[in-house]
């Protein structure tokens, strides 16, 4: 009885000891359960962590074959169309009444039109971003290759710049009022000149690339088609300058207008003259791939100038009830107006990420401010070995090394190991002083005067914008003329 109790105890001790290490196993299978869910989750957050850190547009471009210094570029045009969105969205009703309410009156200002948070909110925004490109900018001065550790700040830290960035537009948003409107009436004024003259340099050089790409795609194919959208796109902007022109006769010149008149007129006869003169023989003779289709766009864009020059103009009333700029309080003029200056800068900002920032020289900037290569008649690009690989190719042809070894060490992405593609330093004040010209653009060139005693601020049009815009028209006509005659009055010179 006594044995059958040991046994039955037994029995019992060895099923108790059973549950207990299936109960101890169910834990066991559990962590490794957590383990492998943790692993993945590692995994996920590793990668996701390569779209927002140090190798984010070689993680999101690889897919593309983008490189490193194309990827970047095209990285900073992204976070400029996601300002100039988000300061358009700053000029909404709901915007205004969302920064009301944020602010706890600490920006409160009374306009007589109504509030002024959409106007200074787009100011701030664009301060922020003007400030970002200003630092990079001096960050980045000189840096000549990958190899250098400021290159990885072009290249890289997304999250941190984004972080900066959002960071920045907050801080500006605690700026007083004087400050903002003093900064926009002076700095960004100024900035926004600078950038429709460097926009000029840019849309003449894209002008003659888009036609000579044209020209070259036809002779090499013999493609009829690409012959087709030369004439077409010729055709088109000269059309579109016709009309636009008519239209200026029939809204900004009544007969008192005369100040408005002379404008259309004269920019007429000059997008005509200018014309002719691309064709003339003796141009053709010195630069023959020169003609009517570079001709026609810069009449459209300096047509367009004008445009937005006289619907720019204050509201002015004339003897008779007469108005010359009948478009004043037009909210939808005030949005054509932007859509299309936003559209000529996204053409300028997209030429600068390709090419204009990438050929520094030119808007005659000196490589060696910004890019490190020294002496300024030097391209930015160059097909030829650094001095590195200069003597790596000659080992290579002397049999001491493999050419296995040129390559080895090597990032795929990296295209900037032996020199940088463009001026870091010229790029961001590209982008800087297009954070200006955003500024002006979405207020409308409006002036902003603020009273200090009342607290009250006026908001208005002035002169000053018009007669930028109508300035700007004439330079870059008689500088497209300029392209046309100084391989001729200049021979010698390299054109």
């Amino acid at each position: 009885m006594h044995g059958w109790d040991n046994d039955g105890a037994l029995v019992r001790e060895q099923r108790e000891r059973g549950r207990v290490i299936l109960t101890a196993s169910a834990p066991c299978e559990n962590n490794k359960m957590a383990s492998i869910i943790t692993s993945v989750a590692t995994s996920c957050a590793t990668n996701l962590a390569c779209c927002v850190g140090k190798q984010t547009l070689s993680c999101c471009f690889s897919m593309c074959g983008a490189r490193n210094s194309s990827a970047s570029r095209i990285g900073y045009a992204v976070m400029f169309v996601v300002t100039s969105l988000l300061a358009y969205a700053a000029t909404s009703d709901w915007f205004e009444q969302k920064i009301d309410e944020w602010s706890w009156g600490y920006l409160k200002l009374k306009c007589p039109q109504g509030s002024c948070y959409g106007t200074l909110s787009v100011y701030r925004i664009c301060l922020a971003n003007s400030i970002l490109h200003a630092i990079l900018a001096a960050v980045l001065y000189n840096v000549s290759s990958s190899r250098d550790w400021r290159a990885g700040i072009q290249n890289g830290y997304w999250a941190l710049k984004a972080t900066l960035w959002a960071g920045l537009i907050v801080l500006c948003f605690f700026i007083p009022n004087s400050l903002v409107v003093g900064w926009a009436m002076s700095f960004a004024a100024v900035g926004a000149v600078l950038f429709i003259l460097v926009q000029i340099v840019l849309l003449i050089d894209f002008a003659y690339t888009i036609s000579e790409v044209l020209l070259e795609w036809w002779e090499s194919t013999e493609d009829r088609k690409f012959l087709v959208v030369l004439i077409g796109l010729t055709f088109t902007s000269f059309l579109t300058s016709l009309i636009v022109t008519g239209f200026m006769y029939a809204w900004f010149a009544p007969s008192q207008c005369h100040l408005n008149q002379f404008f259309i007129t004269f920019n007429l006869i000059l997008c005509v003259l200018a014309s002719l003169l691309s064709v003339a023989p003796a141009v053709q003779e010195v630069t023959p791939k020169s003609g009517l289709a570079q001709g026609s766009m810069v009449a459209l864009y300096a047509t367009y100038l004008v445009a937005t020059s006289l619907s720019s103009e204050p509201d002015e009333i004339l003897d008779g009830g007469v108005k010359c700029n009948p478009l004043v309080t037009n909210e939808g003029t005030r949005t054509t107006s932007i859509m299309l200056g936003a559209f000529f800068t996204f053409i300028s900002l997209a030429f600068t990420t390709t090419r204009a920032a990438v050929q520094s020289n030119v808007m005659g900037a000196s490589n060696g401010g910004g890019g490190g290569y020294g002496e300024a008649s030097q391209p930015l690009i160059s097909s030829q070995p650094s001095g590195r690989n200069m003597h790596l190719n000659q080992a290579v042809e002397a049999g001491a090394i493999a050419p296995s070894s040129l390559h080895e060490g090597e990032d795929e992405m990296d295209d900037e190991s032996d020199g940088v593609s463009y001026s870091y330093t010229f790029f961001h004040i590209i982008f800087m002083l297009a954070s200006y010209y955003l500024a002006e653009l979405i207020t409308n060139w409006e002036t902003l005067t603020l009273d200090d005693g009342t607290g009250e601020a006026q908001v208005g049009k002035g002169w000053g914008a018009v007669w930028v815009k109508i300035v700007s028209s004439w330079v870059v006509i008689l500088l497209y003329c300029w392209t046309l005659i100084a391989p001729i009055v200049l021979p010698d010179r390299d054109w």
